[in-house]
C-alpha cells in the first residue's frame, strides 16, 4: 500500500499562485514566483512571472520579469519579456526588452522598448515648504 519511495523528498518546481475566476481583489499584490490571474484584480502586481488568462481582468500596473497577457488589462507594464496572446484586450503603456505578440489582440497601447530603471522606481512626492 505504501512505497519505500515515500520517504524521499519530492522535487517541486517553482510554485504558482492562482487567482481563480470566482475571486475579486482590490489592492496591490506582491509575490515571488509565478502568478496566474483568472479572476479580477484592481491594483498593482509585482512578481517574477505573471500570466493573465483569457478570463482574467487586471486594472493596475505590472512589474515582472516575464508577463503574458491573454485577458483584459488596463495600465502600464514593466517587463523584461512580454507576450501578448490573441485573446488579449490591452490599454496602456508597455515597457519591455523582448516582445512576442499573436495576431488578433485588441491593443490601444504605447510600445516602449527598453526598460528605464528610473521609471520602474517608485518616487515619493515632494512636499512644499
Amino acid at each position: 500500500m505504501f512505497s519505500r519511495d515515500s520517504d524521499k523528498p519530492i522535487k517541486t518546481s517553482s510554485s504558482s499562485s492562482v487567482i481563480g475566476t470566482e475571486m475579486q481583489i482590490n489592492g496591490s499584490i506582491k509575490c515571488s514566483g509565478s502568478l496566474v490571474l483568472k479572476g479580477k484584480v484592481k491594483g498593482n502586481v509585482e512578481c517574477d512571472h505573471i500570466n493573465i488568462a483569457s478570463e482574467g481582468n487586471l486594472k493596475g500596473n505590472i512589474k515582472a520579469l516575464q508577463s503574458s497577457i491573454g485577458g483584459n488589462f488596463e495600465g502600464d507594464v514593466f517587463a523584461d519579456s512580454l507576450s501578448i496572446e490573441s485573446t488579449a484586450n490591452i490599454k496602456g503603456k508597455l515597457h519591455y526588452n523582448n516582445l512576442k505578440a499573436q495576431p488578433g489582440a485588441n491593443l490601444e497601447v504605447e510600445l516602449i522598448r527598453g526598460l528605464d530603471n528610473n521609471k520602474t522606481k517608485q518616487t515619493k512626492p515632494k512636499r512644499g515648504k
